[in-house]
């Protein structure tokens, strides 16, 4: 997915990989992250992005991407190809989650996904003045689904994926006590169960 403006998020991913790690970004947009990525930390980097114009601009870019849905499966990759497996702000997209990320642990050691916390206090004072959570029907962009750090918990669970790190983006010095409420982007690292033993 193609985002506008600062992306914080993308510096605090950028941290949680290791030097020289096997890298695919899911969703890719323009290559953002993967270009960070290779400067900041010499990854092997792939990326799938579903929109031709932003696998163009990655290409532009010098970054080896594939135009993908990644609701389809990742079936051209083995089983530990990768160390890491992004999906940054691409989640709430996605008609079918648990299959995308069931793939993304299949294919990576490690699974980072970063998402807009529909927690947050200004996305619920949004909500409650009815301006409701995403883009207004008038804008053009997809539907988006509301996620809360409460519900990406119980999903892992479901998932059978331990939380191995979790970062919470906020504006509050007080984020770590009121994650829910003061939290606007969560980026959580999961791996497969088996791999705690």
């Amino acid at each position: 997915m193609a985002h506008q403006g600062h992306r914080p998020d993308l510096e605090a991913i950028v941290a949680l990989i290791p030097s020289g790690a096997r890298v695919l970004d899911l969703g890719c947009g323009d290559g953002e992250l993967l270009a960070q990525l290779i400067a900041q930390k010499q990854v092997w980097a792939r990326g799938v992005e579903l929109s031709e114009a932003n696998v163009r601009a990655c290409i532009a870019r010098g970054l080896s991407v594939r135009q993908g849905n990644i609701e389809e499966g990742l079936a051209d990759y083995p089983d530990d190809a990768f160390d890491y497996v992004i999906l940054s702000q691409t989640l709430a997209y996605l008609d079918q989650p648990m299959p995308v990320v069931r793939e993304m642990l299949r294919v990576g050691r490690r699974a980072v996904i970063s998402f807009e916390n529909a927690g947050y206090w200004r996305v619920r004072w949004r909500t409650l003045i009815g301006r409701g959570v995403g883009g207004d029907l008038c804008s053009g962009e997809p539907r988006t689904r509301a996620i809360t750090l409460g519900q990406f918990v119980a999903f892992a669970r479901c998932l059978g994926a331990q939380i191995e790190a979790v970062r919470l983006l906020g504006d509050h010095p007080a984020t770590r006590l009121w994650s829910n409420w003061l939290s606007h982007t969560a980026i959580y690292v999961l791996r497969r169960a088996e791999e705690m033993r």
